[in-house]
């Protein structure tokens, strides 16, 4: 058949002109030779080609011609289908710790349980905590049901070594636990929080203050310290013991090692027992008891003052104001809506946690004073201002400080100004925050609760949480972080656990 390869018997020169070959005076062609064509002879040139069976092995081997050819051309191109699983905890773990609040709380151990370095049961719920957390906000349902799922094999795990705490290490427990709580933050019904307090609490009083005296679990208790108090301060209820060996034992093997935010804690540690026998006062009324919780008020003022007057030796000169104009960072208010033409600026970030926190306490005892002796609270604040800077040594005619002065202030608006300036400072340099904030949360709360009936105030403190995605609406209590929930404790501080 002509033009058919394989079918046709006349010479090469025929079948390409698709001509019958007139093949019968073999080997030569009579058609050729009447044309003046010169003959190829008959001779069938061999034909490679490459069988598939398929449509889909056909398109393997084209995909595999294209990548050799891309290879051959460019060393540096990156296959399409790199899967990013095996950097996923990677990933996690680090959106996980960009988190500043959690970062500042959990400082020197959050970070060590997320590389492994303190026990397997820490490992695994900061993994819990991290995937649930990057699933949350990102919306990835796959990682936010893995986080819940290992959250539960990580619970069920403590369930038996909490049954008997006096095993060996079993301090290191402290750890696990702490994360689990703030996994709670993330969850819409946090009733799990419960259990996870009362087992720090079991676990705290077994172990003593004498197994919390090495790094990390010294931080830890540290932390775990301050969440026991904030709790005690919602529910008015003494969570965490105030004798004086917890104050101390801690840290007694490096004393330089005791931060003043622990110094602060030492005072505000004795606040959520003042309020429970200021409840049962109210109940049922005692003189006596009523002159002694006066007595152990002054004398916690007496202490706070003491130590605002000792930060104000060691850090002269490290808080300055800067007009609006200059400061490189836009603040959040700028123009006429501003109350302030001026912000505050620190040496360091840390100094405005101090005194964000020395505020927040000072709230919690002129408030408590103020509701039991409200005629004489302005000279037992003086006298207190007085006997203080006679302990510290310290001349009350500073004026070298924008910062309000112990008695220099009767009231709770002063003090919750002065929050707010510090946390704006904070604000516009989050990204200097590199150390412990034990009650980061706690002072705004209280300064909000104070000024959110003054429009302009109101509005301030909203702006600056805003410039945060971590504390966005956490006064509203519409925070995505779970720290809403954790705000509206304070506007209904007869909550119990």
């Amino acid at each position: 058949m002509v033009g058919v390869p394989g079918r046709s018997n006349g010479c090469q020169t025929c079948r390409k002109r698709r001509l019958k070959c007139a093949d019968e005076a073999r080997p030569r062609c009579q058609r050729c030779e009447k044309s003046g064509y010169k003959c190829a002879g008959y001779e069938k040139p061999l034909h490679f080609r490459i069988a598939v069976s398929s449509a889909t092995e056909a398109t393997k081997i084209s995909r595999t011609a294209t990548t050799l050819h891309c290879r051959n051309n460019s060393h540096s191109a990156v296959p399409m289908t790199l899967s990013l699983v095996s950097f996923e905890s990677d990933i996690c773990n680090a959106f996980l710790l960009e988190n500043f609040v959690w970062r500042s709380y959990g400082y020197k151990w959050l970070h060590l349980a997320v590389s492994g370095k303190i026990s397997l049961l820490a490992l695994q719920a900061s993994s819990a905590l991290s995937q649930s957390n990057f699933g949350s906000f990102h919306r990835q349902y796959d990682l936010k049901i893995n986080g819940s799922i290992l959250y539960g094999k990580v619970v069920r795990s403590l369930i038996p070594v909490l049954s008997y705490p006096i095993k060996p290490a079993v301090e290191a427990l402290i750890v696990p636990i702490m994360i689990l709580l703030i996994h709670e933050s993330l969850l819409a019904d946090q009733t799990g929080s419960i259990s996870h307090v009362r087992g720090l609490i079991q676990l705290i009083m077994v172990c003593g203050p004498e197994r919390f005296q090495q790094e990390p679990l010294r931080s830890a208790f540290e932390s775990c310290r301050a969440t026991l108090i904030t709790i005690g301060l919602i529910s008015k209820k003494r969570c965490f013991p105030d004798e004086e060996k917890w104050h101390s034992i801690p840290w007694a093997i490096e004393p330089s090692s005791k931060s003043p935010q622990n110094y602060l804690a030492d005072i505000l540690v004795t606040v959520p027992g003042m309020l429970e026998d200021d409840a049962v006062l109210r109940r049922q009324y005692d003189s006596m008891a009523r002159a002694t919780l006066i007595d152990r008020l002054k004398c916690q003022l007496i202490k706070l003052f003491e130590w605002r007057w000792n930060w104000e030796k060691l850090n002269q000169f490290s808080v300055w104001e800067v007009p609006v104009s200059l400061n490189p960072n836009r603040p959040a208010i700028t123009g006429q809506d501003r109350i302030f033409e001026s912000i505050f600026c620190f040496s360091a970030f840390e100094l405005a946690t101090e005194i964000m926190l020395y505020n927040g306490v000072q709230m919690w005892l002129v408030g408590l004073l103020q509701e039991l002796l409200p005629l004489n609270s302005p000279a037992i604040i003086s006298s207190a201002a007085r006997i203080s800077a006679s302990r510290a040594g310290t001349l009350r005619d500073t004026n070298f400080t924008p910062l309000v002065l112990p008695g220099t202030s009767f009231s709770l608006r002063e003090p919750a100004i002065e929050i707010c300036r510090a946390l704006e400072y904070q604000c516009l340099n989050l990204q200097h925050s590199r150390g412990a904030a034990l009650f980061c949360l706690l002072p705004i709360g209280l300064a909000y609760g104070t000024l959110e009936q003054e429009p302009q105030y109101r509005d301030w403190i909203r702006s600056m949480l805003d410039l945060s995605p971590v504390m966005k609406g956490y006064v509203l209590g519409q925070s995505v972080k779970g720290f809403g929930l954790y705000y509206r404790y304070w506007r209904l501080p007869g909550i119990t656990a």
